[in-house]
């Protein structure tokens, strides 16, 4: 059996409204200044407490922080101008992925199991993952458990498996893990970086990223 894992954000989905806006209610619920929409992006794909710690200061209410995020997003999710989107032809690679009898499709995501589960039940999407980890579950990326985790939920060896992100945080976390990595240049971080940070592969579109499969 081989193992695909994906990375959510930048990667499956479109989720720029929803982090801007998010950002925006809660600082100001926390009399915060809002960072630069470019400086929030950036820090997209590790847990959220660690990237409100860079974004308010380590001093800030952190958890209370975390907090109000998990009470808001089902929120916004709800209102479609929002709502994280799916990229062009992701939603058919995932069923046609999910199809294949030799495929397992994982997910490592920097959302926490609480705000994560929604999403997928609102893509309709669930069914596709045997195995999600989430930012509750393991230290923050790049730090590799999220992937030993899904390793070892589906019995599949590091030489099957492969992880696809857009970011360095995910392609140091592959490369931590001993695993395959293929990063996708639509999301937050450059193909330049990626490259940077170990990809091993790079797709500019949906239709690239299922060649590559094709041969995994």
């Amino acid at each position: 059996m081989k193992l695909i894992i994906f990375d959510f954000d930048g990667t499956l989905v479109d989720s720029r409204p929803l982090i801007w806006e998010s950002h925006r209610i809660v600082f100001s619920q926390f009399q915060l200044p809002l960072p630069p929409p470019d400086i929030s992006l950036a820090l997209v794909g590790q847990s959220l407490n660690v990237i409100l710690a860079q974004l308010a200061g380590a001093s800030a209410p952190i958890q209370d922080m975390v907090r109000a995020y998990d009470l808001l997003l089902p929120q916004l999710r709800a209102n479609p101008a929002f709502a994280e989107k799916p990229f062009d032809g992701a939603d058919s690679l995932l069923s046609d992925l999910s199809s294949r009898p030799d495929t397992i499709l994982g997910l490592a995501t920097g959302h926490s199991s609480l705000t994560v589960a929604p999403a997928l039940e609102a893509l309709h999407w669930r069914d596709h993952f045997r195995t999600v980890q989430a930012a509750d579950m393991a230290p923050s990326k790049p730090h590799p458990a999220m992937l030993f985790q899904a390793l070892a939920a589906t019995g599949v060896t590091a030489d099957n498996a492969i992880f696809i992100g857009d970011t360095t945080y995910d392609m140091d976390m592959a490369r931590a893990a001993n695993l395959r990595s293929i990063g996708v240049s639509w999301g937050y971080h450059s193909k330049e970086r990626l490259i940077a940070a170990g990809a091993q592969r790079i797709a500019h579109t949906i239709d690239k990223l299922r060649n590559h499969l094709q041969s995994v």
